[in-house]
């Protein structure tokens, strides 16, 4: 049923411009509002005082959106399309060359866009819940992680500046428990070299560093280790904000185990969990990122191209006469493109096929990246597959369709049978 009116809005932090346009193009109102979910609602309840009974009205929502999507959504009789910004871009430009523009035109243009093309347009669904659960978790335990690297990567610029031979002492990972109860204990290397090498060994035996020769190289390192700063102003001040940072890692690595928790459980009641658990490599996390972004309606996606393009994963062609270059896709959800391409470089370990590929593609000369972008489209026809018929992946039936078609995976697949396993492929 064709919507009664066509709103556009264009949002700021404290104003919302609005453009309602009737069916036949006419301008109902234009107005602006409070952003307050106050203003919000007494506005959302006059669209529908003045729908006829069972009517709706089409809303039209220049993304990203988070605020607006999750207040609108409540009101069954709005109808939300939410627009790629340049989407609206080159639809206003269309109608004005000197690229002016203003929040009162843009929610016209806006109302215009989803009057015109509202039949092409598709209407915002929101996923089933606990695909939608899914989602938020994975992706608040993935801005976790990013502030983590953020408190490591400055962590390791207080330690380069003051404590060098501490990212050779405390191992690779500053964010894990040994090295955070190490700096947090020696947090100087004058401190550190203060302590008796007994002291220092029952220190790591105590936090599960076992084996004699890493301990007596380290050892052997402080010992004639020296100091790069001897300043102790600087190493007093340095010294508190490393505590400091060493508290915020403790408390994101806590919070992430929490979320982990969280994703598991939410994982092992969805019901396409044996899909995405079959997956090689995919592991507790990503195939619960995966299972999030497929969701459960098989409408949603009708063929694998769907999603290649969502995801990010597909390439983009452009041509014009004799010009004609690919490059990687860029309007997308980097979240997504970033789940594909993390599980592609998980499964070279697991996968005999994608190790197959990854060698091959390494001899032609490919970058490790785009090798796993390419490797990733491969993996999405397949689990698109597997999620359609609601079948769990199954590689030796993968591998007898190969041997079918005489792909020339397979006699790299019987050359790398005859060597040690494969190590993990990081993006």
């Amino acid at each position: 049923m064709k919507p009664h009116f066509f709103i556009g809005i264009d949002r700021s932090d404290f104003r919302l411009d609005l453009c309602i346009l009737s069916a036949n193009g006419e301008i109902l109102e234009q107005t602006s509002i409070s952003t307050d979910p106050e203003a919000m609602l007494a506005w959302a309840r006059k669209i529908e005082a003045m729908l006829p009974s069972g009517a709706r009205a089409a809303l039209c929502i220049e993304q990203p959106c988070p605020g607006l999507l999750n207040f609108f959504r409540q009101f069954e009789f709005l109808a939300l399309h939410l627009i790629n910004p340049l989407t609206l871009k080159h639809y206003r430009e269309a109608f004005n060359t000197s690229r002016a523009k203003d929040d009162k035109k843009d929610a016209f243009h806006l109302a215009r866009l989803i009057l015109e093309k509202h039949d092409l347009l598709k209407a915002w669904q929101p996923d089933d819940e606990q695909s939608r659960q899914l989602t938020i978790l994975t992706q608040k335990r993935r801005q976790l992680v990013d502030l983590r690297v953020s408190a490591t990567n400055r962590l390791t610029q207080i330690l380069k500046d003051c404590f060098p031979q501490a990212l050779q002492i405390t191992g690779r990972d500053l964010h894990a428990r040994l090295a955070l109860a190490f700096l947090e204990k020696w947090p100087t290397l004058q401190a550190l070299q203060r302590a008796r090498p007994a002291t220092i060994k029952k220190f790591y035996h105590q936090h599960g560093s076992r084996r004699p020769k890493p301990i007596e190289e380290r050892l052997a390192l402080i010992a004639s280790a020296v100091p790069i700063c001897t300043d102790p102003i600087t190493l007093d001040c340095s010294t508190e904000f490393l505590h400091a940072l060493v508290r915020q890692l403790r408390e994101f690595d806590q919070s992430i185990r929490r979320f982990d928790t969280l994703i598991e459980a939410s994982l092992h009641s969805h019901p396409d969990v044996v899909i995405f658990a079959s997956l090689p490599g995919a592991g507790a996390n990503l195939s619960a990122r995966l299972a999030a972004f497929f969701g459960t309606d098989r409408a949603a996606y009708p063929d694998p191209i769907s999603v290649q393009n969502h995801s990010g994963v597909s390439p983009v062609t452009k041509q014009s006469g004799k010009m004609h270059f690919v490059h990687r896709r860029y309007a997308c959800c980097k979240f997504w493109r970033q789940t594909f391409v993390e599980w592609a470089g998980q499964s070279v370990m697991k996968s005999r096929w994608a190790k197959a590929y990854y060698e091959q593609q390494k001899q032609k000369g490919q970058r490790h990246h785009t090798i796993l972008r390419g490797l990733a489209y491969k993996w999405i026809r397949i689990v698109h597959r597997c999620w359609q018929n609601n079948e769990v992946y199954n590689e030796d039936r993968y591998l007898a369709v190969l041997e079918k078609r005489q792909s020339p995976l397979i006699a790299i697949i019987r050359k790398l049978a005859e060597l040690p396993e494969p190590e993990a492929i990081s993006s």
